[in-house]
């Protein structure tokens, strides 16, 4: 991947070319999307009595960095404790993600055979950052927190994040409060649920909004994910985007981390599109950085992550230190990936 410098910078012919591809491709898609609303007889009235928003000002607009930041203060508290595997802390977060879920009106992932929004795994304890020695094979209990908007098929776009955290330093006694890794990517899956789900339209394909658990202990809520999507046959119908890492450093682009893996092309050229129409600048990297994306990876499901300015890592100075709080954040940043990864997925859903 390049950044630094002239020589990091794509070719300026080629990316004015494709600007207008995109430009073009996006105008004809949301021109289309509107005479099918007005050929199907929607009659609902636009915001403010105006005139109706196209899907990208719906979308975009409709992010918000205070509701963001709210959420991301509540993981980071001395009060979560670092959200630890294991932890009685984290079996707390877990009913306040299942609440909000059910308060967004997201459905269980039926598909996957769950009838409420956890998927349970079991870590070994000697993983896990629960400040205390482990016994010989004991195993904590963890869980996923999936939550879906069901779409014309069971073809699936997944929104990850990671909420677990490493708890607290068994020698200073300070809590990792984790509010860039990784509370950011949670706060943004969870405003992206919040944003679609207003928009009231039935997307193709259905969206599936996935916080993983057991991640900080070797990639265990991703192996969960992965292992029952394979169960169930959905190999060759499922795309992920992976968040984290989202509000760090003084960085001026967002990352799309694709493995060089040709499957992930089209949710790539969702996020250009996504981006070039938010005025975002996207850096895309290949090999993963070792994040959820790789594991799903491993299982031959097309991830890509995404981050702000991760490639010069200096960006992320606090990344896994107990100084890794909310006020240390760029909120710019982090509203401004999370605005292109809530746009995307709803073109990679509607497609």
């Amino acid at each position: 991947m390049r950044h630094s410098g002239p020589a990091g910078k794509r070719d300026e012919g080629r990316k004015a070319m494709r600007r207008s591809v995109i430009c073009f491709s996006l105008l004809a898609a949301f021109l289309l999307a509107f005479l099918l609303a007005a050929g199907c007889g929607n009659t609902s009235a636009p915001p403010n009595g105006g005139e109706s928003e196209t899907p990208v000002n719906r979308i975009s607009e409709a992010v918000n960095i205070s509701r963001m930041m709210e959420t991301v203060r509540f993981l980071a508290s001395e009060e979560l404790a670092g959200r630890a595997t294991g932890s009685p802390q984290s079996a707390t977060l877990q009913d306040y993600l299942c609440d909000r879920f059910r308060d967004l009106g997201l459905e269980p992932v039926d598909s996957l055979g769950l009838t409420d929004f956890r998927q349970p795994f079991q870590v070994p304890a000697d993983r896990c950052y629960l400040g205390r020695e482990s016994q010989p094979g004991e195993v904590v209990e963890a869980s996923n927190i999936l939550g879906m908007i069901r779409g014309e098929s069971e073809d699936m776009l997944i929104l990850t994040a990671n909420y677990d955290g490493l708890g607290v330093d068994p020698q200073s006694g300070k809590v990792y409060p984790g509010a860039d890794y990784n509370a950011s990517g949670v706060s943004a899956v969870l405003e992206t649920a919040l944003v679609l789900s207003s928009l009231e339209e039935t997307p193709r394909k259905t969206l599936v909004f996935a916080l993983l658990g057991g991640e900080e202990c070797g990639g265990f809520g991703a192996s969960a994910l992965a292992e029952a999507l394979e169960e169930r046959g959905l190999r060759g119908r499922v795309r992920i985007i992976n968040l984290e890492g989202l509000g760090a450093g003084d960085g001026d682009y967002m990352d799309a981390w694709d493995l060089n893996y040709r499957p992930n092309r089209e949710t790539v050229l969702a996020l250009e599109d996504a981006a070039e129409t938010l005025g975002v600048y996207l850096e895309l990297g290949g090999a993963d950085p070792g994040t959820s994306a790789g594991t799903f990876f491993t299982y031959h499901f097309p991830a890509v992550t995404c981050d702000w300015s991760w490639f010069q890592r200096s960006e992320h100075p606090d990344f896994h230190r107990v100084t890794d709080t909310p006020e240390r954040m760029n909120t710019e940043g982090f509203l401004k990936v999370t605005r292109v990864v809530a746009l995307a997925a709803w073109l990679l859903a509607t497609r």
